[in-house]
């Protein structure tokens, strides 16, 4: 469900994302995401990569995860990867193609 990858040379985190990012997955990523990245207080020093390859489906839930963690780590220190084209065009439809900044 969730892989955390640290790159402590160039200061990046990747959190690589599979399966089903519904409500109920979503609960349990929030504290995940918390505890391993300290993002509950202020921006990070570091990068946040979202890697979403192997992600099936993404509910709304998911979405607001997104934003918020793009808003805590800033445009520059914020990316979204390997995103499948339906999630892009989810994220495209919602108009936050570029605010996520999604490669």
């Amino acid at each position: 469900m969730l892989k955390f990858d640290y790159n402590t040379a160039e200061k990046v985190i990747t959190l690589v994302f599979s399966g089903r990012m519904d409500a109920l997955a979503v609960t349990k990523l929030t504290t995940m995401i918390e505890a391993e990245t300290g993002m509950n207080e202020a921006g990070p020093d570091y990068k946040i990569v979202f890697d979403l390859n192997e992600v099936e489906y993404i509910a709304s839930s998911f979405i607001r995860i997104c934003v918020f963690y793009a808003k805590q780590a800033g445009h520059d220190n914020f990316s979204m990867i390997n995103c499948q084209p339906f999630v892009k065009k989810t994220f495209k439809i919602s108009g936050l193609d570029e605010a996520l900044n999604i490669v």
